[in-house]
Formats: structure tokens, C-alpha cells, sequence
């Protein structure tokens, strides 16, 4: 075998190891068994698409990232979980939710 064949070769390892291996996450391991996927490799785009598709579970993963977003650092927000948390904000935001009213009527003017 040729150096020239053999460099591409010995090169992959080594870039395989380069990949940043983020720390296991219960809300992400939460979305992908819902069906999301790796989301890894997933542009936030991508996510933010999948879970209008799935309101009720962006409305429950952000309720569990309030906790994890308040003290999160700066690169979070470049993480799987943090674009997950942001994706999920931002369609648990614009979902539509009735509100309960107490049914009682006000008019204006003088009494």
C-alpha cells in the first residue's frame, strides 16, 4: 500500500477523536425516545421544526429546562440540550393556551 492511500486512512481515527463527547441528558434522551432522533446533528432549525410538530412536548421539555437554563453557562446554548431548550421555548411560547375565565363582566362608564 501507497503512503498516499494509506494517509486518509489513519487520518479518520484521528479525527474521531476530536468530536466533543457532550455529558449524557435526561431532556434530551426525552425528546429523541419521543421520536426526534439524533439530535446532535440537528441544526436548531431542524429541532425547532420537529417540536411544532410535537406542542406538548415542547411545552413539557420547557418546563424542565426552566430549572437547567437559570444557571446554565455561556456555551450551553451551543450544546444539544441548550438548542433543545431554546427550540422548546420558543414553540411553548407561541402555543396557544385558553385561559380560564372567571366569568364575570365589567363595563365602563360612571355608576
Amino acid at each position: 500500500m501507497k503512503a498516499a492511500e494509506f494517509a486518509p486512512i489513519a487520518a479518520t481515527p484521528a479525527l474521531a477523536a476530536c468530536s466533543i463527547r457532550e455529558p449524557p441528558s435526561k431532556i434530551v434522551s426525552k425528546a429523541e425516545a419521543a421520536g426526534a432522533g439524533d439530535l446532535s446533528q440537528s441544526s436548531l432549525a431542524a429541532v425547532q421544526i420537529w417540536l411544532e410538530k410535537h406542542r406538548d412536548l415542547a411545552s413539557e421539555l420547557d418546563i424542565i429546562c426552566a430549572p437547567v437554563r437559570a444557571v446554565a453557562p455561556a456555551e450551553w446554548t451551543s450544546s444539544t440540550e441548550g438548542k433543545l431548550c431554546r427550540a422548546a421555548r420558543g414553540v411553548a411560547s407561541s402555543t396557544f393556551k385558553p385561559i380560564e375565565s372567571d366569568h364575570l363582566r365589567y363595563q365602563g362608564g360612571w355608576r
